[in-house]
This record gives C-alpha cells, sequence and structure tokens, in this order.
C-alpha cells in the first residue's frame, strides 16, 4: 500500500466509514459497490483529499469510477498531484 493510498483508507475507516467495522478494507475493495461511500461521503473525501495533498479536484473528475476503490482514489489524487 502506498502513502497516499494509507492516509486515504485511514481517512475513510476512521472518519467517514467509522460506525463499520472495516479494519480489513483493501486498497482493491469496492467503495460504491458494496455502500460505502455514497455523494456525500465523496464529497468529504474529495475535500481531505484536496487538503491533505495539496490539490484541487475539478467537478468533472469526481466521477464514481474514481472513487471505486481507495486505490481508484489514490490515482485521482497522484494523477492532480502531476499536474493531470
Amino acid at each position: 500500500m502506498t502513502a497516499t493510498e494509507s492516509a486515504i483508507r485511514d481517512f475513510l475507516v476512521n472518519e467517514v466509514l467509522y460506525d463499520r467495522d472495516l479494519k480489513d478494507l483493501k486498497p482493491e475493495d469496492p467503495l460504491i459497490a458494496r455502500g460505502l461511500l455514497d455523494s456525500l461521503s465523496i464529497l468529504k473525501t474529495v475535500t481531505f483529499c484536496e487538503e491533505r495533498f495539496g490539490i484541487t479536484v475539478p467537478d468533472q473528475d469526481v466521477l464514481p469510477d474514481h472513487f471505486e476503490s481507495v486505490r481508484a482514489i489514490a490515482a485521482l489524487v497522484d494523477r492532480r498531484r502531476a499536474g493531470g
């Protein structure tokens, strides 16, 4: 797990999904398909990523595919950090 994945996973487990037992959440586990993320939790995650990683996530990048897993969110963050 990368440092970015770890930070995102910790945020999700402790701040968004705190009421569920997800100690074993893996970077590739589906978040939306399992009903773990909804539109509000995606917005919270966007805000966290923007503040934590110093990026801006444009509205057109707030797509379900980019939030399907911790790994997908980390890939979005890495793309934004690289200027893409």
